[in-house]
Parts: C-alpha cells; sequence; structure tokens
C-alpha cells in the first residue's frame, strides 16, 4: 500500500499523489513529500528507483528485510534503519522500518504494519503543519520519536511478567517454568539486540552534523537518544533479573535432585543388611548353621529389621539425614 503526503506552506496538504504528482512534488524544493510503503507491490517498490533513484544497496536493504539498526549517509540522502516492537501472544515481534531523508522529501518502508507509523499519518492529517512545516529532519524525528514510545508499553509488559514469574516461582517453586523463562529471555535478547545499535546509530547522529538535520534539530534527536539509553538499561537489567531467576530455578532443582537421591540412598542402604541376609541363607549349601534350628525363619526376620533399625539410629545421630 502506497500513502502519499505533500506539504507546503499555506496551501492545504495534498494525499493520495499519483506517480506524475509525485515526481512533480519531488523536484520541488519549497515542500515536503512524504512517502509510506507499507507491505508494497512490485509496481510500488519501483517508485524507490524510477522517483527517488535510490542506491541498490539501500533498496536491498528494504527488501531483504533483514538489517540491523544504523545510519548510511549516501551524500544525497540519509538511509535509516529501524525496529519496531511489539508483543503478540506473549511473544516479543519486531518489525524494520527504513528511512529515507532527503533534502525535501522522507521515504518509509515497511514490510509489515507498524502502529506507531499509522499514528503518524493520522497526526499529520490533522496537524499537517506542526509535523511537516519544519522540514524533513522534523518529520522524521517524530516518525522515530513515536516508534521508540511504542517501546515502553512493551518494557511494561516485560516488567510485569518478570514480577509475576518472581511470585510464581517463589510460591511455586515445583512447577516447570524453564520454557517460559527461556522464551523470555530469548525475548529480552532480541530486543537488546535491536535497541543497543539503535541507540549507537542515534549517536552518531547527534554527533556527527550532516546536512540533512539541521543543527538547531539535533536536540530532539539527543532526546531520542536519551530514551533509547533508558530503554537500553531497563533491557539490561531485565536480562540480568531473568539470568538471576534462571539460577535460583536450577539451584532449587538440584537441591530437590540431591534430596531425592539422599532419600533412595538411605532406603537402599537400610535395605541393604536384609538383602544380605537373605542372600546368605539363600545358598544351597548343605551345612550351613542354623538351617535346622526350630526358630531360624522368625530369627532371621528380627535380625534383619534390628540391623536396619540400627543403621537409621545411627545415620540420625550422625545427623545424615
Amino acid at each position: 500500500m502506497l500513502t502519499t503526503f505533500f506539504f507546503k506552506k499555506d496551501e492545504p496538504i495534498k494525499t493520495n499523489l499519483t506517480r506524475a504528482e509525485m515526481l512533480a512534488a519531488h523536484s520541488r524544493k519549497d515542500g515536503l513529500l512524504w512517502v509510506d510503503l507499507e507491505t508494497p507491490t512490485e509496481f510500488e517498490e519501483e517508485c524507490l528507483i524510477e522517483i527517488f533513484n535510490f542506491h541498490d544497496l539501500a533498496i536491498d536493504d528494504c527488501l531483504n528485510d533483514l538489517s540491523q539498526p544504523k545510519v548510511d549517509d549516501y551524500e544525497e540522502y540519509l538511509f535509516l534503519v529501524a525496529h519496531a516492537a511489539s508483543l503478540q501472544e506473549g511473544v516479543l515481534k519486531t518489525t524494520e522500518l527504513d528511512v529515507f531523508l532527503g533534502p525535501n522529501y522522507v521515504v518509509t518502508f515497511r514490510k509489515e504494519k507498524i502502529p506507531s507509523v499509522d499514528q503518524m499519518q493520522e497526526q499529520v492529517q490533522k496537524k499537517p503543519d506542526a509535523y511537516m512545516g519544519h522540514g524533513g529532519d522534523t518529520l522524521t524525528y517524530f516518525i522515530l520519536d513515536h516508534l521508540v514510545d511504542s517501546y515502553q508499553p512493551v518494557i511494561d509488559q516485560y516488567e510485569e511478567k518478570i514480577d509475576k514469574l518472581e511470585e510464581e516461582i517463589f510460591n511455586h517453586p515445583a512447577k516447570d517454568y524453564l520454557s517460559t523463562i527461556m522464551q523470555a529471555k530469548r525475548d529480552i535478547f532480541q530486543f537488546r539486540r535491536i535497541v543497543a545499535p539503535q541507540r549507537d546509530a542515534f549517536n552518531f547522529l547527534v554527533h556527527n552534523p550532516n546536512e540533512f538535520i539541521k543543527t538547531e534539530n539535533l536536540m530532539y534527536f539527543r532526546d531520542v537518544y536519551d530514551h533509547l539509553y533508558r530503554i537500553y538499561g531497563s533491557i539490561d537489567g531485565f536480562h540480568e533479573a531473568l539470568s538471576g531467576i534462571l539460577q535460583a530455578y536450577f539451584s532449587y532443582n538440584s537441591h530437590q535432585l540431591n534430596r531425592t537421591i539422599q532419600r533412595m540412598t538411605v532406603m537402599a542402604t537400610l535395605t541393604m543388611p536384609a538383602v544380605i541376609i537373605a542372600s546368605i541363607y539363600g545358598m544351597n549349601f548343605k551345612y550351613m548353621p542354623e538351617l535346622d534350628w526350630k526358630w531360624g525363619y522368625p530369627f532371621s526376620y528380627v535380625l534383619m529389621a534390628l540391623t536396619s533399625f540400627g543403621l537409621l539410629g545411627w545415620m540420625k545421630f550422625k545427623k545424615w539425614i
């Protein structure tokens, strides 16, 4: 789906531009063109080359949808890769957003729906001058700021999920929580893997001025960097908390295993005298003591019981059990 906006001061915002109108808007320096491609068709993807003449490497990054967050300066435009994050059925899902920032245009490319970008489109239609009236760098800031703001609900949900997991493991340690803990660790690792380079990308933008971002607007990108820095700190804390939970879970299971082995060892030790006595008197030798004794059979049981109880008392005296 191709969505287009063209804004010029003191003129109504134009939407749903044709290809010819997009070409004309791209050539104008007195306005700002925003083209958003969501799950584009092959025909819509061609506009990246025909209208904007983007570099093949940047287009490959868009189409492959495997890029890490980064910033590339192609001299005629900036190419930024960011990632949206959301929780779907309790599992973290990330979606790549590619942004081309030129002197009079912004192009966003995504293969899946990103709610924060859709929200930006609604706000642009309501207040075009506020979001598109101050240049492409300001519009890019708003798009990326909304994207980063959408991380906070995910952070809050993971904080609640980890707190609940800690409480459940403390109250019901015998349950199997390994798959839940490992899934949370995988999600947090994936989240940290996209936030860390994204934070570095914004740090690069803040400390390396370029012609596409005005100096007075760098403070806004610095604000997004600060937000990402705080988010990364929260994610890092979640990672440490989950590592502690996993270690405690393994320690509890190891303790339970040791107690089980201890019980089994005690049982095996207590039954050992009976097994020895029974095996001795089960041998088929003709001449053995007590074979013809009237009380030999009950005596063997008494001997087994006394020996076992004697071992049990000795273990308790030694505080082994």
